[in-house]
């Protein structure tokens, strides 16, 4: 049967108690989630021979989730998933300056929402449970001028836990004031299991055509170019070992797989568009979204100053993110999908990580 268990995960630096939900499905797969940030701590999928491993990074106590080198282990990001040039947008004529939290190239930045993004602070949840899906609904209003963000958003973020292995994840905003919205998931999956190993030598597919080439700030230029002939034409499936090393300016930028994919399917309907296979387990993802874009890191930064769960120190490549969201820096590139919210309408955006595997 399915189930929702509860446990405490410690207390925060400014005095809160933090709750642990462990969702579990009919299968015994389970992911345990946590009220701080809405971040995703474990998550349990069997391999071909049905054996359950972890296939998320992570820290072994709030601690870490709150000190540690990685900040984004597993969290929700907003209100602005990626970055913003310079920290600043126009949004009707009004210029708004965000906190910047980074300086790549030298130029100050505006990334994943700020130094209190939505991964920095507490959010009020609601265990849910019934048939085939258990999860939890977390609540928050962002007040406005957090970050420097216009209007009070009204967030709320559902992870659902199906019994076929499927963990889907709703989004819902409304505002009061014309505002940006683009929340997303910043999971660090391995699909080996817990004992790591490189994501490299994972096989990629992704649906798209064409991809947004960043320059030195770590933005995109403002084109959409093709991924014909590139390093970023996983239109069929290949390893990241085969394509790393061929020359590309955005690859030399970026020191490796940083980057925004177009996704083919730019409707707005939940579609495919990408899988994710490891050999060796036989564990793959299929990724689901209504977003337009894919943003994917390979995990270049992580290294043995970084000491995930179970006490282990992590080495590069040892985890990807596959990030769906709105193209990083569209407040300033008005020929992107519009990331803009107003009064009286609702954001509203759904991605799935289909988990199974093959033979």
């Amino acid at each position: 049967m399915s189930a929702v268990e509860i446990y405490p995960f410690g207390v925060t630096r400014g005095g809160d108690s933090v709750t642990l939900y462990r969702l579990i499905n009919s299968q015994g797969a389970f992911m345990d989630v946590i009220n701080y940030g809405c971040r995703v701590v474990r998550l349990y999928v069997p391999d071909r021979t049905g054996k359950m491993d972890d296939v998320v990074l992570g820290y072994e106590d709030i601690k870490g989730y709150e000190e540690g080198e990685e900040r984004f282990f597993g969290a929700l990001l907003g209100r602005y998933a990626n970055r913003i040039e310079h920290g600043r947008f126009v949004l009707d004529s009004v210029v708004y300056q965000l906190v910047c939290n980074e300086a790549p190239g030298g130029v100050l930045g505006h990334l994943h929402g700020g130094e209190k993004g939505f991964d920095r602070v507490m959010w009020h949840a609601e265990p849910f449970g019934g048939g085939d899906t258990v999860g939890v609904c977390f609540f928050r209003l962002s007040p406005d001028g957090e970050e420097g963000y216009p209007g009070n958003l009204d967030c709320r973020v559902t992870y659902y836990w199906t019994s076929k292995n499927t963990w889907r994840i709703e989004y819902v905003a409304t505002t009061d004031r014309p505002t940006i919205v683009n929340m997303s998931q910043h999971s660090y999956f391995n699909l080996k299991g817990s004992s790591g190993g490189t994501v490299l030598d994972n096989w990629l597919t992704i649906a798209a055509d064409s991809m947004t080439p960043n320059k030195e700030t770590y933005v995109p230029r403002g084109e959409i170019v093709s991924v014909q002939g590139t390093p970023f034409d996983f239109r069929s499936s290949h390893t990241f070992l085969e394509r790393i090393d061929q020359p590309n300016d955005h690859m030399k930028i970026m020191g490796g797989y940083s980057a925004n994919w177009v996704l083919n399917n730019q409707t707005g309907e939940l579609a495919y568009a990408a899988s994710l296979y490891e050999t060796h387990s036989g564990r793959e993802i299929a990724v689901w979204t209504t977003e337009p874009g894919l943003l994917i890191y390979t995990g270049k930064g992580l290294s043995d100053r970084i000491i995930g769960k179970g006490g282990r120190p992590l080495q590069p490549y040892d985890g990807l993110i596959l990030e769906t969201i709105h193209y990083p820096d569209t407040p300033n590139n008005p020929h992107f999908p519009s990331c803009v919210l107003r009064p009286g309408e609702k954001y509203y955006s759904i991605t799935e990580y289909r988990f199974s595997t093959r033979e």
